[in-house]
Parts: C-alpha cells; structure tokens; sequence
C-alpha cells in the first residue's frame, strides 16, 4: 500500500506541474531569483541649504569645529565637487541630493546672475533630485517653475536673465526635479490638497546581479514659509502642514510598490554639538522625524543650518536616521544601506548616514573652479556697468527727526515700484519703510572703480543702498493702523530702554510727533496727500514685507489684506534707479518733532 501511495502520489505531482502554464512557471523562476539575489547596496549624497556658495565660505563660516576640538577649514564648491567624487568612486548607485534653498543666497557673485550659476554648478554635479525649500519662493512661482526649472528667459537675454554659462552654452534650467508635498494654491481646497510640484520622485537602483529595486523620495517645505519675510507669497500659496502631507505621499508610494523610501524635508532643529553628534532638544524635523509613516526609512533635514547626524525611533519603534548636512557646502551627507530584493526594502540595520567634512585639502576641482571664475569675472563686470546719474551726495545722515535723505529716496522709490504693480484694489497711497531696509547713501564722488564717475552710480552701488532680500509689499489698512504703527518707532532694547526706530515715509506723508507725551498719543498729526488720515478709512501702503508681516517690533499692519508683492528688493529697486533721470537728493521735513505746550 505504500508503495502504491507513493507512486499515485508521484503521479498526482506530475499531472499538477504539467498543468503549470509556461508564465506561471517564468514567475515562480523569477520570484525564486529575487529570493536568492543579493542585497542591492545604495548611497544618497545629500547637501542642503547650498545659497549660492560657489566661491570657499570665509571667516566663521570657513570654520568648522570636530569632535574632538579640532577646527578644520572647509567650503568651496571646486572642493564639494571633488569630495562627492571621492566619495561616489566604486559605488554602482550614488544618487545626489539637494534638500533645498539651493539659491537666493547672500553672494552677490551669485545673486547679479539671477542665482543661474547656482543651477549650473548643481547641474554638473549630477544632482538627482531637490526638495524645495523656503528660498525656492523667493521671487515668485514663475520664476521658479518657468526660469530656474524650465530655462524660460524674463527680460532681455544677458541683462535681467539667461546669463551665459560657464561653457559657453545658454542657461537651460534645471536637469533635476524639485519636489514638495505640502505646497498648495491659496484658494484650493484644503481637505484633498494637491501640491502644486511633485510630491514625490523615484529612483531605479541595480544590484551587482543585475537585480533591480527602486527608491522613493518624498519632499516637504518648512510650513508657513509664504510667510518668511524672504519668501513673502501670501495669498499666492499655503505652505501646510507636513505630517498629513508626507503620510499621504509615503502611502502614494507604497501603493505603487516602493518601499524604500526617504524623506527630504526642508525643515531643521538646533544642534549644540559637533557635525556628527545629536545634542537636539526636539525641535520640529525630530518631531516629524518621529511621527511620520513608518513606511520612509531615512529623513534628511534642513532648513536650519545646523549638520546633526541623529536617530529616532519611527511610530512602530524602528530606529530610523536623521542627518542634517550643514549648510554652505561646508559638509555633505553620506548615507549608505542595502535593499533587501525579497521584498524590495531597506534593511535598516544596514544604514550608515554620517556628515563629511569639505576640507581643502584635496585638489579642486578645475571644471568648478574655471566656473566660479566666470561668473565671479561676470558680477565684477556687472558691479562696474553705470545704472543712474546723481547730482548730489544723498547722505544717511538723520536728522533729530530721525529722517535721512536716503531714508526718504528709498521710501519715494518703494512709491514708484508698487504703483508701478497691478493693485487688485485701489491705487497706492504711501510707503513706508524703516532702517534696517536703508543701508548705505549715495556719493556723488567717483569711487575706486575704474569705471566709475562723479555723480554715477554704479550698478554694485546701488545693490548696496538697500534691501534685505526682502520684497516691498502693498496691503490695505485702516488709518488706525497707520497712526499705531508711527506710535511703534518707540521700543524697548534688550536692556528695557526705551528707544526710537525712525521710519521713512513718502515724500506725500506728512508726521508730526511728540515724544513727550504717553505711548499711544504721540503721533500729534498724520497726514497722505494733505489730507488728514481718519482712522476708519482703509489705504493702501507699501511698506517692506518685514512690516507686512508684523516683524521687528512693527506688528500694527500685519492684519493687512489683499497684498501685491513686488519683485527682491534688490532687483525691484536696480530696476527703478535705471528708470530715473539725474536723482537730487529728497528735501528733509516729512517727519517732525512738535513738542506740545
């Protein structure tokens, strides 16, 4: 009988596998090579909050302190360059990252080009992909997605954008995507959001075998950041909250089959140690670190400009890394693990993710350097051409009012630029500005430039007159609110002395103060056009959007509404001072001092 069982046995097997068609038996193959293949091993090589860095940082910020109490020189994007390199040699998948605020920047190296040699050099290092961050917003949603990502040129070609490149070849735009889960249309719906960029992007990996997995990336803004003074887009967009929005994109991800996944968020917390230490008390990337899908493996930071390497535990207490890469391109990320092909995951225990040093000790990169040349060569150009023509000193000199000559061009020139914009209600009726926008006067005496003359002002003066990578920002307000921002020139400093921050006002603002009276009555008169300001009236106001947004002690407009942003400070008044014929210096007397008997 055991026999005969046996051999029915046999017989059953063999008609069964004989019913197995041909793709059955290809899947079972396949399946049992993906059992049996090797781990699939991955580095990501991550940067973050670059600005523009191109030329090696100085000063404090060429310093950068170790572990052990060493300080080391570091930055340089010739010298990032060849140790992403060097760090890449022998690996089959590197895969580069940026976690954001790639550009808009403090060079001025940078920044005369439209931040296009940024996008140039992130070009050819082979960037992967890039998280947006809150300097992405800086101009305006065009400017982003049409001319930095797309290549399209704003205004003549060579002047206000498309710069040549280091090569010789025409700005083209980014090679990589910029993604972001959390940013959305200020009149969209806010139950089912859609971002308005990719939320996610996917990277194919191969083993040494030959064996095939895949990497999801996730992006994620620092929320609120249409309200960062830089990145001003109110009512233009909504930065939202992060967790629903990376849970949604990690759960989008695994739908399509891909489960390992890391997460770029543009977002930071402060580490009071070293580069490789987590000395974090917990502040917003840990906590998201810590709540977000315990799908994604890996979380990248940013945002901060504080490197960390650190690990949390995820929602089903999994160690799960977080590293932040510094800023600058003082360091670098490095983070390295294995996919299993079993079922297409990262085996956590696999992870290394540690900040590399970019000293200069290794030789720079000359493709890089030859580039930092060129578009150094281009802004030193750009410094000397001739903008406008003055016909005398405008000094900064305040008098005992508080007010300058420069203080008050810069105030008539914030005038010009907003009406100048499409209101969408009602025209411009002043501008009003304060000191930290107004930097350095005008001299009618020729500088050391060799192209400069008396009563020219050179491009590269005129960048240094004012701005704070800010823009100017036209809001509706009632006159209340007019009068108690004139009460707020007088604040208390960190010693609880009271003193008084002067604004500049239009040449049509007529403000008369008493300063020896009570807080809250010692603006005396108020006058726009000559007419009394009534407090139940509503102007329209071009102030900085540091005062939009209620910053700096001057919090009385920041309840504003149906605001039109102008373009970067900067950019906004270059393009004003071109337009004017010989500037004379304002006359003084829009602010005075009347002491009540």
């Amino acid at each position: 009988m055991k026999s005969k069982f046996l051999l029915s046995l046999s017989l059953i097997t063999s008609l069964i596998l004989s019913m197995v068609s041909p793709a059955q038996s290809s899947k079972q193959d396949e399946s049992q090579t993906i059992i049996e293949a090797e781990p699939i091993d991955v580095q990501i090589l991550a940067i973050t909050d670059f600005h523009g860095y191109l030329a090696p940082t100085t000063g404090a910020d060429a310093a950068l302190k170790t572990q052990d109490g060493q300080t080391l020189t570091v930055g340089g994007a010739a010298y990032l360059s060849t140790h992403l390199n060097n760090a890449a040699e022998g690996q089959q998948n590197s895969i580069r990252v940026s976690n954001g605020d790639n550009f808009s920047g403090w060079p001025w190296q940078t920044m005369f080009s439209r931040d296009e040699p940024t996008v140039e050099f992130l070009n050819y290092l082979g960037i992967d992909v890039s998280s947006a961050g809150n300097h992405e917003l800086d101009i305006s949603w065009d400017f982003l997605t049409s001319h930095m990502m797309e290549g399209k040129c704003i205004g003549e070609v060579g002047v206000d954008s498309c710069f040549e490149t280091s090569n010789g070849e025409a700005f083209a735009g980014m090679n990589f995507p910029v993604i972001s889960s959390n940013i959305y249309p200020a009149n969209g719906s806010q139950k089912n959001p859609a971002s308005m960029l990719p939320s996610t992007y996917v990277h194919e990996v191969t083993g040494a075998d030959g064996t095939r997995s895949k990497v999801g990336f996730i992006g994620v803004t620092a929320p609120d950041s249409e309200r960062i003074f830089s990145s001003y887009q109110v009512d233009q967009m909504v930065v939202g909250s992060m967790l629903p929005a990376v849970n949604r994109a990690a759960d989008d991800l695994k739908g399509k089959g891909i489960e390992a996944i890391v997460l770029l968020a543009h977002e930071g917390d402060w580490n009071s140690s070293t580069y490789n230490e987590c000395a974090v008390s917990g502040g917003p990337l840990k906590r998201l670190a810590s709540q977000a899908s315990s799908a994604i493996d890996v979380v990248v930071g940013g945002h901060w400009h504080s490197a960390a390497s650190c690990v949390v535990q995820d929602p089903d207490g999994n160690p799960r890394p977080v590293i932040t890469p510094g800023h600058h391109g003082r360091t670098f990320g490095d983070i390295r693990f294995q996919i299993d092909p079993a079922n297409a995951d990262i085996d956590r225990t696999s992870i290394t993710a540690k900040n590399i040093p970019v000293t200069r000790d290794v030789p720079a990169d000359p493709t890089v350097s030859h580039m930092v040349d060129h578009w150094n060569a281009v802004a030193s150009a750009r410094w000397a051409q001739p903008l406008g023509t003055i016909a005398e000193d405008i000094t900064a000199t305040k008098d005992a009012d508080g007010e300058s000559e420069i203080g008050n061009l810069v105030a008539d020139a914030y005038l010009d630029i907003a009406q100048g914009l499409k209101q969408k209600k009602g025209t411009v009726d002043l501008a009003i500005t304060h000191p930290r926008q107004v930097r350095n006067p005008l001299t009618y005496k020729a500088g050391s430039n060799p192209s400069d003359s008396n009563g020219t002002i050179l491009f590269g003066e005129s960048w240094t007159v004012q701005g704070s990578a800010s823009s100017i920002v036209t809001i509706s307000v009632k006159g209340k609110q007019l009068r108690e921002l004139f009460e707020q020139q007088w604040q208390l400093d960190q010693n609880s002395k009271e003193t008084y921050v002067p604004l500049s006002v239009s040449s049509n603002v007529n403000v008369e103060l008493d300063p020896w009276l009570l807080h809250g009555i010692r603006v005396t008169d108020l006058k726009v056009n000559g007419k009394d300001v009534k407090d139940n009236v509503t102007y329209r106001v071009a102030v900085p959007s540091r005062i939009a947004l209620g910053m700096d002690g001057f919090t009385a407009l920041k309840s504003g509404t149906d605001p039109v942003r102008s373009d970067m400070d900067y950019w906004a008044f270059q393009d004003w001072i071109s337009q004017q014929g010989t500037i004379s210096a304002p006359e003084l007397g829009r602010v005075n001092y009347a002491v009540t008997e």
